[in-house]
């Protein structure tokens, strides 16, 4: 039988031997280079001489100071190593696990061809000699199964011995997993890869063991470290014993200094003050007393006790003649050298010294002025304040002039301390004389010695600028200010006399005050209330001028001003307001029977007087806008300011001046919507144009709203007001009139019908009355007035309307009059001349159909107010009047109607 040739096939060379065991790890010259490229120190080095080395990084004593800098340089580069080594470890793993999916992806790929060629191969390769069997060791492990035994054969041979069991084992147990598919025709591949794990399994392990024999040495390299740093710091101990018994030989040195300047300080000391030498103490005193500072403590020491103890009561001997000395030579007037050395000397010295030489010396200083200026001499009053302050700044000029001041050591700041002290003296004598002279104090005084007491702290400010410790602004100012109730009574005074002015000024027509009507075409404000409110500004001015605390003064000042508004609202605009109908009669009584009369003459405000009104309307808006600009002023410089009262006070008086003038207009009318009820609405047999009394009440508002408008131009919302309030009166007015019509036919319900349209139409453009521009009236306008003439226009409707039972009556009134009540249904039977008796059966459905509602108050109309004015009460009263009832049951209604409005 022929044996097929091996072909020879190119394998991949894998080296599956290990190296031998020896003592020391022999690396190849790469690795060598590699480690020393790695390692740039010249610790890394085999043959290094620690010892030479230190000596070479501390050549001298002074280099050992950078011993804890090379210490951290070694331990960071041996961090560094540890990290590159860690990181190759971790990239060795993954590049052996990529070879050997590689491999094993070829080995899948190859298994049947080299599956035959293996055993022919291995045997051959045998019989030819062949020393190195590693490459043919792959190839027989591609092969079937003969050639995997022989291949890991070869390799449990090759293997180290420490290997051998581990290879054996795990090749026994691959060939567990080792068997033929006969559906596939080849050898399963689970085998080969047992064998490729074994195969790594063997070079991790030789690698890790190169990797601790790697530690082994960088452990090494690390304790010789740490062991020439034990060796520097042994080399250092000595120097540092060295460098302590320095600096206690120094410290002792300069002990036994400072004792030898204390004693000798001390010796001098007493010999210069029994010399009265103050020039010397003055060099030296400063310099013994900080020395001593610095044995404070060593003052359990005897020696040291009785030095201090020596020197204390030399400082006091030296305290007691230093005082009389300076003392002496100021009263001499005999100013040196040595009286300089003096105040240096008094400076030096602890306690009261220095504090009570300068209090001496400045009441010496001001002697003169406690004298000429003491609180019962009549030159010192505050009419001749400005001359004390002469004094003193002649005096602060001598001071300064004649080198008084040059004396005392600059530190000293002897002109400000005197000028502190006649500040706080001044201060005094100006509280005790103008608290015992009270009633001699009035505002023009209190304000000339304000004023000069401003200008003397100024000056006082200019040449002392302001320290820590004093301030002259204010220094004699502030005492003022528990006074300054002169002032605001003063201004209530100025105040009160101006008011008053105004008014009589307005009551005598003073064109000066009162506009006229022929030299203006509309209202105008009067001119008083400018001046008042230039006046107050005035006021408030003065008060930051006055009060060293301007806010303290301004909260009076403020009440001041409140004052002042409301009564300029009362006596110059309410007082002057015209009266219209009889409103300001005896009772209310009288003003019922006047209406009930029907032959009351109707007063008329004359054109003056609706002009005098308007201005006055004028006025109180301008003062309540002027009044809100005033608050926000003040509410910047104190917060919290309110003067909304005030300024609905005049808000108020405006209401006032258009009630009269609407009421001065609704008495024209009067007499023709009484004129309504005179005429027999039942005799009426035909409609025909507008009844006479509606062309007298147009031609009456014609004549008036326009000149009231061209009066109100500058201020077109209060004229909108006016009609809006005019229209609804007499609307309402004119629903009264027509419930004193009874009875009314239908003819009659008509012609009353188109006559309520008539006055309608006209309310409606009433705004614009002979007016160049027609323009169309306000929503709020037209909504009132509707609303107000709509009821009259049911009304006449339900008169008109068939009534065939009770029930469909009451159901068309409740329609056509949703919020009436019984008592506007019995007048609307009335109206339609119904009997009593049928009266009551409607009267009985209605309240059936309503119940308690059907008693209730109706809604006021749009425009009258939550409550009825003086005047809807009273017609109320005439309408009841007119009604036809018992006189006992109009008395008691009327009654009833007085409590309740009244």
């Amino acid at each position: 039988m022929t044996t097929p040739s091996v072909k020879e096939t190119p394998v991949v060379q894998l080296e599956v031997g290990g190296p031998e065991e020896e003592e020391e790890l022999k690396l190849s010259e790469t690795a060598e280079a590699a480690i020393k490229e790695m390692c740039h120190t010249e610790f890394c080095r085999p043959d290094q001489e620690l010892t030479a080395q230190i000596n070479e990084l501390f050549p001298t004593e002074q280099s050992l100071a950078q011993l804890d800098t090379v210490i951290a340089a070694v331990e960071a580069e041996i961090h560094d190593l540890d990290v590159e080594l860690a990181s190759l470890v971790e990239s060795h793993d993954e590049v052996g696990a990529q070879g050997g999916a590689a491999l094993q992806e070829r080995q899948v790929t190859d298994a049947k061809r080299r599956s035959q060629e293996g055993g022919v191969a291995f045997g051959s390769r045998r019989k030819m000699g062949v020393a190195n069997d590693a490459p043919w060791i792959h190839t027989l492990c591609a092969s079937g199964p003969a050639g995997i035994i022989c291949s890991f054969r070869m390799v449990i041979i090759s293997s180290e011995e420490n290997y051998k069991q581990t290879v054996n084992r795990d090749f026994n147990e691959s060939l567990y997993f080792f068997r033929f598919d006969e559906a596939e025709n080849m050898w399963s591949h689970t085998f080969a890869r047992a064998c490729l794990a074994v195969t790594y399994r063997w070079r991790r392990a030789c690698a890790q063991k190169a990797m601790a024999e790697l530690e082994r040495r960088i452990d090494s390299i690390r304790g010789k470290t740490r062991s020439s740093d034990e060796i520097v710091r042994e080399m250092t101990r000595d120097i540092k014993q060295l460098d302590i018994a320095k600096r206690n030989l120094t410290s002792s040195i300069t002990t036994l200094h400072h004792l030898h300047i204390l004693l000798t300080g001390v010796d001098s000391l007493a010999l210069w003050v029994d010399q009265r030498d103050y020039a010397s103490i003055a060099r030296q005193l400063p310099a013994i007393l900080n020395v001593l500072q610095l044995f404070d403590d060593f003052q359990e020491v005897e020696q040291m006790a009785k030095i201090t103890n020596r020197l204390n009561k030399l400082k006091q001997s030296l305290t007691v003649q230093l005082a009389g000395d300076m003392k002496a030579v100021f009263q001499a007037g005999q100013l040196s050298e040595r009286v300089t050395d003096m105040c240096r000397v008094a400076a030096a010295l602890e306690g009261t010294v220095k504090a009570n030489f300068c209090k001496w010396f400045i009441d010496q200083q001001l002697a003169e002025y406690t004298v000429l200026y003491a609180e019962n001499e009549e030159g010192a009053w505050l009419d001749k304040i400005e001359e004390r302050y002469k004094w003193y700044v002649r005096k602060l000029t001598d001071f300064e002039r004649t080198g008084l001041a040059k004396v005392f050591p600059a530190d000293w700041d002897m002109g400000r301390l005197m000028t502190k002290e006649f500040c706080n003296v001044t201060k005094d004598v100006l509280y005790r004389m103008m608290t015992r002279r009270r009633p001699d104090l009035d505002f023009r005084l209190l304000g000339h010695a304000i004023q000069h007491t401003r200008m003397f702290e100024a000056l006082l400010t200019k040449r002392f600028p302001p320290k820590a410790d004093f301030n002259f602004d204010k220094a004699i100012w502030s005492v003022f200010d528990s006074f300054l109730d002169v002032f605001i009574s003063a201004q209530e005074k100025t105040l009160n006399e101006f008011l008053e002015g105004c008014a009589n000024k307005i009551r005598s027509g003073n064109t000066t005050e009162v506009p006229s009507r022929e030299c203006s075409t509309h209202a105008v404000p009067f001119s008083s209330s400018a001046d008042m409110f230039l006046l107050l500004k005035k006021v408030i001015t003065e008060c930051s001028k006055l009060s060293s605390e301007p806010d303290a003064l301004l909260k009076d000042v403020v009440g001041v001003v409140r004052v002042c508004l409301r009564n300029y609202a009362h006596g110059c605009l309410t007082a002057f307001l015209p009266t219209a109908h009889g409103q300001q009669s005896s009772s209310s009584t009288a003003n019922l029977f006047n209406l009930i009369r029907e032959d009351t003459s109707v007063l008329r405000l004359t054109p003056d007087q609706q002009f005098l009104t308007c201005c006055i309307l004028a006025t109180a808006d301008w003062c309540a806008e002027t009044t809100l600009q005033l608050q926000e002023k003040l509410a910047q410089r104190l917060p919290g300011v309110d003067l909304s009262q005030e300024m609905e006070t005049f808000y108020g008086i405006t209401n006032q001046a258009l009630a009269v003038l609407v009421q001065d207009l609704e008495g024209a009318c009067d007499a023709a919507l009484q004129a309504i009820a005179k005429v027999t609405w039942s005799a009426v047999d035909g409609v025909g144009d507008e009844s006479p009394f509606i062309g007298a009440i147009r031609s009456h508002l014609r004549g008036t709203v326009p000149r009231l408008r061209d009066l109100l131009s500058d201020r077109r919302k209060y004229f909108a007001h006016l009609c809006l309030k005019l229209a609804t009166q007499l609307a309402h007015k004119f629903v009264g009139a027509l419930f004193r019509c009874k009875p009314i036919s239908t003819h009659g319900a008509e012609q009353l019908l188109l006559d309520t349209h008539s006055l309608k139409s006209f309310l409606l453009q009433m705004p614009s009355l002979d007016s160049a521009i027609a323009a169309k009236p306000p929503t709020a306008y037209v909504n009132g007035v509707s609303a107000a003439m709509n009821k009259a226009e049911m009304i006449l409707k339900v008169v008109m309307s068939n009534m065939e039972t009770p029930e469909d009556f009451v159901e068309h009134y409740s329609t056509l009059l949703p919020e009436s009540n019984t008592s506007e249904l019995q007048k609307v039977l009335d109206m339609r001349g119904v009997k009593k008796v049928e009266q009551t059966a409607i009267l009985q459905a209605y309240r059936l159909k309503f119940g308690a509602a059907a008693d209730a108050t109706p809604a006021v109309p749009v425009g009258m107010g939550n409550s009825l004015s003086a005047t809807q009460a009273l017609n109320a009263v005439v309408s009841m009047a007119a009604d036809g009832l018992a006189e006992t049951t109009s008395m008691k209604r009327l009654e009833k109607l007085v409590k309740r409005n009244f």
